[in-house]
This record gives C-alpha cells, structure tokens and sequence, in this order.
C-alpha cells in the first residue's frame, strides 16, 4: 500500500529479466513511477529501445515508466549534435509508449532555455510528462530557474537539494528542499531523490505533509540488493503508515 506516497524508484536497464522481475514486483507493493536508464555509473544514460519495452510490459496497476534521455556522459552542456541526438530519442521513447522522459540542459551555469524549450515541445507533442532532471543542482540560481521550468511547463524537477558533485546528499538539502516546495506552491512537482535511505526517508514524506505538496521520493541504490533485485521489504518499509 502507497498511502498516498509517491514513491520513484529507479532502475538501471542491465538484465531484462532481471528488470522485468523488479518493475512487476515493484509495481504490485505500490510504486508509482519508475525512471529507467542505462549507465548508472555515469550518472545515467538513454537505455535502450529494448528495455523500455520489457519494462513498459512489466508495468501493473497505473504505474508509470518515464525514460532518461542523456545521450553521453560528462557535464549538463548540451551541444547541437546531442540535441538532435535527444529529440530522436524522446521521440523513440513515445513511440514505444513511455508516459514520460527526464533531461536537462545547462549553459554556463544556467539553465539552457532554448534547448530545454525545444526539448520540451517535442515531449509535449507526444503527450509525454516532462521531468528536469538533477542537471538543475548545477545550477547556479535553482531559485530563478525553477520559477523559469514553471512558466515552461516542465511537470517535475529532480533534485536533492544540494549543489551537484558537492558529496552531500538530501539531508544535507532539506532545508533548500523545504524552501523549493514553498516557492513552488504545487505548480510544478519537486521529487526529491539523491542520497535517500530507509533510515532517512521519513523526513522527506514528513516534509510533504507539512506542505500538502506536489512532491514525491525517489530511490535507488536502498532498495535493491547487492545482485541488483529490488527488496520487497525495503519497499514496503517505504511506503509503509506513518
């Protein structure tokens, strides 16, 4: 049972059976979203057609599948030739049925308006929800892009609430995190992942209940085990009553 908590969890594409095993298993104990990528250990990367497949096949209940589009590893500056590389991708991404894509476009410490714009449209166009990813704790104004992803129409930011690369984690952001969900005011969904843990993940839902917010938790390495299966148990100590 979810009790209303969104809970995100994200999976790396690797086996697909594997994959396949952790979406259906996942879906059934109440996850709400899955973001899938490849690469994990480059920060995330585009998966392949195949696996966005297996997991949109494995799918239960109103659980949906949202798909990094992050064609190379490195920083967040997106060139010309990436973008192309990106709008194809969301594009393939639709085609096979995902319900969403996460990306993020940065330009010397700012958000990159014309290409997350142009990005956006053609996710847009698809009927696709829109996530900004991590990409957005490398800004050096987070306050003033999140006000400029809202006038977009970006549905959802990922962050932790820490500057990227800083080595802290989102209990070291609750306070920022805190102060996101205020300027937000429900207009864009804030989901809040990096560093969360079985230990520490009260502190986030206790966050959004303070708030009535739109925001939800994202996960990874905490519930998976050491062979990359997802832990029925850590998922439902997650979203288990307060």
């Amino acid at each position: 049972m979810s009790n209303g908590k969104i809970l995100e969890v994200c999976l790396n594409e690797g086996d697909l059976k594997q994959l396949a095993n952790n979406v259906f298993t996942s879906s059934n104990l109440g996850v709400k979203r899955f973001e899938l990528c490849s690469n994990l250990h480059l920060g995330g990367l585009t998966p392949g057609i195949s696996a966005i497949e297996c997991a949109l096949k494995s799918l239960t209940r109103n659980t949906e599948l949202l798909v990094m589009i992050r064609p190379e590893a490195g920083n967040f500056t997106v060139s010309t030739e990436c973008h192309k590389l990106m709008e194809k991708q969301i594009k393939l991404a639709a085609n096979v049925g995902a319900h969403g894509v996460v990306f993020g476009a940065v330009k010397q410490g700012k958000l990159d308006i014309e290409v997350t714009r142009s990005l956006l449209a053609t996710a847009k166009h698809y009927g696709l929800m829109v996530t900004f990813h991590r990409a957005f704790d490398s800004l050096t104004n987070p306050l003033c892009a999140l006000e400029k992803l809202i006038s977009l129409g970006v549905d959802r930011i990922l962050t932790a609430g820490t500057p990227w690369q800083s080595g802290q984690s989102a209990v070291d952001g609750l306070n920022q995190l805190n102060t996101y969900l205020a300027h937000s005011a429900n207009q864009i969904e804030i989901v809040m992942g990096g560093g969360v843990t079985l230990e520490n993940a009260e502190a986030f839902w206790q966050l959004i209940r303070n708030h009535s917010a739109n925001a939800s938790v994202h996960v990874h390495s905490c519930v998976h085990n050491a062979q990359g299966a997802i832990s029925a148990e850590a998922i439902n100590k997650l979203l288990s009553k307060d």
